[in-house]
């Protein structure tokens, strides 16, 4: 770990220690505060209305000469013409240039990285894959008693939820897994590799802290890692806390700035809840109005232990914590996920980073090329980085530039996060297949024509001062490219440059891809001339 990384584990590890004295394991924040206010949910909230949407009359053709025309005129528009911008058009499949605009320049991209993460995910798992969540027992089942430990393995599953659990310990419990375990002799954990303890990434901001859009990541997620005061399990206390006991944490709470978070403490077994401060009914900020929930799971390793304790003792599965020695595992009861599509669907529309991170986490997880879990010995490094590593090498395998691409995240919510739009577009051309017709694209969310003419299959991007949107668009004439807009700089207003983006596919739709043998030599790159 270098210096900068180093200092930035320590403020991290700082700010967010709580009041128990408990570290929060790993270097923690969250989602930046205005990427979600203004794009939690933003594949939604930001898709650009197709102007000529069933209407043949608006679907005027500019001629093939009008590509340069159309963006250099976008360009100038006022909102976006202090701002640093970069824009890309390519044609598909071909990958041949059509118009570029700092379109190899490294730019904050937002969620609009997270096509990255959920495209490396969909090929190396594929769409059908489904992650499998057990409770093994290390020992033989005799009479009901399991003589060994009791193990929830889980398999970085993002939708994995407390319905889920109860479901796994009554099956458990009534045998429908494999045998009926009502007592065990041992311990019962939850496991999971050494390698994907809980985690917040040092490079978010600890204004993020304790906000429901970036939860911390982990091997064990149940229910996002968000929880609900009724949701406590009844086995233990509770304790709402005044504070912290740090004052920079206590300062957003009565600001405004976090919303609310509980941390479990297993040596008194209590869950302490901390309360940040809440708007009005009016919409003013008012410091006596606290949140109700819901609460960001602060150290979900523990927080997840108790829950699975509870359910269990919900059940009357009773364990006598007695030592036994390491068995061989063998699968009691399985839950299996949704297939991959759909999990991936998910975090494309809702913009899910919680998600895009436990995606992360599943590629760290796997052999890259193979599609399939590694069984080998993992490295030292977490799986977010080694997520990340194992990304690169895909990246580079469809051929983006290594030096196009600066992630620290599956999400985009890292400031450090740099991308090319030609990164970007590399990518949906991998993705998009020859026939530009992929089952990935599907995932993604569309707007256009129910003919089809005007379909975009895009991602939007929002975070402070950014603003970016990536897809595949079907122009009127029937033609693919990928676009790439990504904005850093802009002014506060969200709504604005939110329009300025559809605008610009708007005004892509009309113009029509010049045939190759127009021109013998690559689009240029406006921004160098």
């Amino acid at each position: 770990m270098n210096k900068r990384a180093a200092k930035l584990r320590v403020t991290a590890l700082l700010a967010l220690s709580l009041a128990t004295g408990t570290l929060l394991a790993g270097s923690r924040g969250a989602e930046a505060r205005t990427h979600n206010r203004a794009g939690h949910g933003v594949s939604r909230a930001h898709a650009p209305r197709s102007a000529g949407h069933g209407v043949a009359a608006e679907r005027h053709v500019v001629n093939s000469a009008g590509f340069a025309a159309t963006v250099d005129s976008w360009l100038k528009r006022p909102e976006i013409v202090h701002s640093r911008v970069g824009v890309e058009v390519m044609e598909l499949p071909s990958g041949r240039l059509l118009y570029s605009h700092e379109g190899e320049k490294r730019l904050t991209p937002a969620s609009t990285a997270k096509v990255i993460t959920t495209a490396c995910a969909y090929e190396l798992l594929g769409g059908n894959f489904q992650y499998k969540t057990s409770i093994n027992g290390t020992g033989p089942v005799v009479g009901g008693v399991l003589k060994g430990n009791l193990v929830l393995e889980p398999s970085q599953d993002p939708s994995f939820n407390r319905s889920d659990l109860i479901k796994l310990v009554d099956d458990l419990k009534n045998g429908r897994g494999s045998e009926k375990v009502a007592q065990v002799e041992g311990h019962c954990f939850v496991g999971g590799p050494a390698e994907g303890k809980e985690s917040f990434q040092p490079t978010w901001l600890t204004e993020d802290f304790g906000q429901d859009w970036m939860p911390a990541s982990s091997n064990l997620v149940i229910d996002r890692n968000i929880a609900f005061a009724s949701g406590f399990p009844k086995q233990f206390k509770v304790s709402d806390d005044k504070s912290t006991g740090y004052a920079i944490l206590d300062s957003l709470l009565v600001s405004g700035e976090a919303a609310s978070w509980v941390s479990f403490d297993p040596a008194t077994g209590t869950f302490h809840i901390y309360r940040g401060a809440a708007f009005s009914p009016t919409g003013s900020f008012d410091p006596t109005i606290k949140h109700d929930g819901p609460f960001v799971v602060a150290n979900p390793d523990a927080f997840n232990q108790a829950l699975f304790q509870g359910v269990l003792a919900d059940h009357g599965i009773t364990s006598g914590g007695v030592k036994h020695e390491k068995y061989e595992p063998r699968p009691l009861a399985e839950h299996l996920s949704k297939p991959l599509s759909l999990i991936i669907k998910h975090c494309l529309y809702e913009s899910d980073n919680l998600y895009a991170q436990q995606l992360l986490r599943s590629i760290g997880s796997t052999t890259l090329g193979t599609g399939s879990p590694s069984g080998g010995k993992m490295s030292s490094k977490s799986l977010e980085e080694r997520g990340l590593n194992k990304l690169g090498a895909w990246l580079s395998s469809i051929g983006v530039p290594n030096q196009q691409v600066v992630l620290f995240d599956g999400c985009g919510l890292s400031r450090k996060d740099c991308l090319s739009p030609h990164a970007l577009n590399l990518v949906l051309k991998h993705m998009a297949g020859p026939e530009v017709n992929s089952s990935y694209l599907s995932l993604m969310h569309q707007t256009g024509g129910k003919d089809g003419s005007g379909r975009f299959s895009m991602k939007t991007g929002a975070m402070d001062t950014v603003r970016g949107i990536t897809g595949v668009l079907t122009n009127f004439s029937g033609q693919h490219v990928a676009v790439t807009a990504i904005i850093n700089g802009h002014t506060p207003s969200v709504k604005n440059v939110r329009m300025a983006l559809g605008d610009l596919i708007e005004r892509l739709k009309r113009v029509q891809v010049p045939p190759a043998q127009a021109s013998t030599e690559p689009a240029k790159d406006k921004s160098k001339s």
